[in-house]
């Protein structure tokens, strides 16, 4: 015993020690008896002897179970019944072979192992053998079997006797059958059979379906099992056909197809091979869309696309001898669905319950699953429940641990359907695969506007319960990272509380019931710096602005008003709008006349001056002498104009004085009237008359008040 526990002792109260002494005696004699009966168990390996020949002429092979204790040494013991000096063999082996020169036969011979000589031997188990008696058969052969004429539920069975006994021997048989893939075993004992019979008719047996047999003989009377033969090589052999029994198990689905479009997808199961019977050859579909009734042949097997519009369908399986019952299922919808819905995970399974319709009674429950989303590789399944029933366990290996399903149940009427209640449910839930990609909206000095997308669904592996978002300043450095718990259902979260002008390192992990996922991809960014001079620099710039427009538009809209001021201190041709000749349409004008004033020309003679009058209206109160002006290429113009103030002024400022008169008058007076001369009138533009001043501008110009009359062309200005 350790000094502590010696030490504790001495120092415990005196019932206490009694009391663990006790206890202490009573564990190490429950330690001794398992240490004997282990020895007892391991030393005994006769307790398994066994000795057996293969055919009458071969040796004797003995062997017994190994014992436990390593190394051993066996001793093997045999003699004569009622001899006193057996014959003892030292081996390491747990078999033996004697050869058969050390038998007699029709003697009885005891055998008996003995391990590292510490067995008594009055203990020790003893096996009493005659050698004719220990021949082991073989296993028959040529199993095989025939199918029954006139029916398809028994086989007619055949097998050989094993060749190494004497023929003078009998045998018995066992025969042992099932259906192939089954793991147990039907046996047919040796009474069934009969002794020396090699043939079984095996009946009652399932049509079209094929079977496992097998077969085993030993001695007639004998009880030791080991003396059996080996079971003969498998055989197998297939029923006949039958008519098919029983319906097919009917449904549909609703889901999109590749194309886009919505159809009605017929969905049906394979018959079991004991309801098939045979070969499924074909399935008769029958179908009712709205008054039209068709019928259909289909060789696929398991489904069929019709138009969202049918009401029924009936579909029937054939095989080569017969039909199944027809199976109907009705579409039409509005019937009272099921609620109250809900789904429990647990150990891989999941549990459906629902409440049944309040005031209907369905003929059954349908519970379809299928994995989400929706693809190419979408797959769709259906389990019936009866009426009774309100609940049903997806057992494991139906739904698919990590995988996200959609549940759904239908009520089943004679006349229709009620529903589908639904709900999203994993058989089993894991953390996700990785975070959410974050991009940024927009950058602040001390904030930033961040968004992301939800987790692929075969990311997600589970219900996300949160999100968390992880930052930290200048990474690498000393700064401490923070976290921050968000809504799964947010998609953009603005930070606040950065600092200006730093560099900061964001990712995101998302987060189920089975804890946290893996992190998402780095995301780095650098917060604006201060923005001070900036600003200055926009409100100086805005400011010369402001300045710079505030006078132009000033003088814009106050500009007759500043030339009104301004006439009092400047000249008066100062302020005048002068227009500019070239401006003018009068000099473009093209006219007939002599080509120069100076020379007279030869021909044409005038012989006579028509006074040509224009459309214009001329005041009779003013005169007008016409001019008329040469040069070289020079132009006969008469600008004849209204009688209006303008008109008068611009004349009275503008004409040749009355005693400037040109060669061209004279010539043309003294011309004879046999020659007319065509003068083409001016035709005036308006184009001076936009540059001259109204008559309200010369009454708003105090300095032209004197000059009215003048500009009016009420009088001369001399």
């Amino acid at each position: 015993m350790p000094h502590a526990w010696t030490d504790r002792m001495k120092t415990a109260p005196k019932h206490s020690r009694v009391i663990h002494g006790i206890m202490g005696t009573v564990c190490e004699m429950l330690l001794i008896t398992v240490v004997l009966i282990q020895q007892e168990t391991q030393a005994d390996p006769s307790q398994d002897l066994f000795c057996f020949r293969f055919h009458k002429n071969s040796a004797v092979n003995c062997t017994w179970n190994p014992s436990d204790v390593i190394p051993t040494n066996y001793t093997f013991y045999f003699q004569e019944k009622g001899s006193t000096d057996p014959t003892e063999i030292s081996t390491c082996l747990h078999s033996l072979l004697l050869e058969r020169k050390q038998f007699t036969a029709g003697r009885t011979y005891v055998a008996w192992v003995k391990t590292n000589g510490t067995q008594r031997e009055e203990s020790l188990k003893r096996l009493e053998f005659i050698i004719d008696d220990i021949v082991k058969p073989l296993s028959p052969a040529a199993v095989t079997g025939e199918l029954t004429p006139d029916t398809s539920k028994s086989i007619f069975i055949t097998w050989q006797k094993p060749n190494n006994l004497d023929s003078s021997k009998t045998l018995q048989f066992k025969l042992q059958y099932r259906v192939v893939d089954d793991p147990f075993w039907t046996e047919i004992s040796q009474d069934e059979i009969g002794i020396h019979s090699t043939t079984y008719e095996l009946e009652d047996l399932q049509p079209f379906t094929l079977y496992e047999i097998r077969v085993q003989c030993a001695r007639e009377g004998e009880t030791n099992r080991r003396l059996w033969s080996e079971w003969s090589a498998v055989s197998r052999i297939r029923t006949s056909e039958d008519t098919p029994v029983g319906s097919l198990d009917l449904w549909f689905s609703h889901q999109p197809a590749l194309d886009g479009l919505q159809t009605l997808t017929l969905l049906w199961k394979r018959l079991e091979q004991h309801q098939a019977r045979g070969k499924i050859q074909k399935y008769s579909v029958v179908y009712r869309e709205m008054t039209t009734e068709e019928a259909i042949s289909s060789t696929a097997c398991c489904s069929l696309n019709l138009s969202r519009t049918t009401q029924w369908v009936i579909v029937t399986a054939h095989n080569s001898v017969g039909a199944t019952q027809p199976a109907i299922l009705n579409l039409t919808a509005g019937f009272p669905p099921p609620f109250n819905m809900t789904v429990h995970s647990r150990n891989r399974s999941v549990q459906v319950l629902w409440e049944p319709p309040a005031n209907a009674t369905p003929e059954e429950f349908v519970v379809e699953w299928y994995k989400m989303p929706v693809n190419s590789e979408y797959t769709l399944n259906w389990k019936k429940i009866p009426a009774a029933n309100v609940c049903v366990t997806l057992v494991e290996g139906l739904l698919s641990p990590l995988l996200l399903y959609r549940i759904s149940v239908y009520a089943r009427y004679q006349a229709g359907l009620g529903g589908p209640v639904s709900t999203l449910v994993y058989a089993e839930e894991g953390v996700p695969l990785a975070g959410p990609e974050i991009s940024i909206l927009n950058i602040s000095q001390t904030g930033v506007t961040l968004l992301w997308k939800d987790l692929p669904l075969d990311q997600q592996r589970g219900f996300i319960k949160y999100l968390t978002l992880y930052y930290v300043k200048n990474p690498g450095g000393l700064a401490k990272q923070k976290t921050c718990n968000l809504s799964y259902t947010l998609h953009r979260y603005t930070l606040l509380h950065l600092e200006p002008d730093s560099t900061y390192t964001i990712w995101m992990t998302a987060s189920t019931i089975a804890g946290e996922g893996r992190r998402g991809p780095y995301l780095h960014f650098k917060t604006q710096g201060s923005q001070v001079v900036t600003w200055m620099l926009v409100a100086l710039f805005s400011t010369f602005v402001v300045i710079a427009v505030i006078p132009f538009w000033f003088c814009r809209f106050y500009k007759q008003r500043i030339q009104s001021c301004s006439s009092f201190y400047f000249p008066q041709w100062c302020c005048q709008q002068i227009p500019d000749p070239k401006n003018s349409n009068v000099g473009h004008e093209q006219y007939e006349y002599p080509p120069s004033y100076c020379e007279v020309p030869v021909e044409p003679v005038i012989d006579k001056l028509e006074e040509i009058e224009t459309d214009l209206q001329i005041e009779t109160d003013i005169k007008f002498e016409v001019p008329l002006t040469t040069s070289n290429n020079s132009t006969l113009a008469e600008d004849i104009r209204p009688s209006s103030s303008e008109d008068t002024y611009w004349m009275s400022c503008h004409s040749a004085p009355p005693e400037a008169s040109t060669c061209l008058e004279k010539k043309l007076v003294e011309e004879p009237e046999t020659s007319t001369l065509m003068v083409k009138p001016l035709i005036s533009t308006g184009y001076e008359k936009h540059f001259l001043p109204s008559e309200a501008d010369v009454l708003n110009n105090e300095w032209q008040l004197a000059d009215r009359k003048v500009w009016l062309g009420m009088e001369d200005d001399h």
